[in-house]
């Protein structure tokens, strides 16, 4: 019998907790209606900031595989449009 009423305090306890979280949450339904619009802000700048930053990075390596394409076919010690040759 202990178990018992030792069971029903504890769902007691949760549903008391669960009702005033409920509570809460409803006496202010703009708060997370402005923290949705807040992250889906944060979310588009660090898609913006990923991709230029992706794009810099891009453009980087492309310009180095160039230059190596060009180099390629230099032969070793001589100077190439990529650079003076000596890494």
């Amino acid at each position: 019998m202990k178990n018992t009423l030792e069971e029903n305090d504890v769902t007691k306890t949760l549903r008391t907790r669960f009702r005033t979280r409920l509570r809460a949450a409803l006496a202010h339904p703009r708060d997370a209606g402005a923290s949705a619009l807040e992250w889906a802000i944060i979310a588009a700048v660090v898609v913006v900031a990923a991709s230029l930053i992706g794009g810099a990075v891009y453009k980087i390596v492309a310009d180095k595989s160039q230059a190596l394409e060009a180099c390629a076919n230099v032969a070793v010690g001589a100077a190439c449009a990529g650079g003076s040759g000596t890494s």
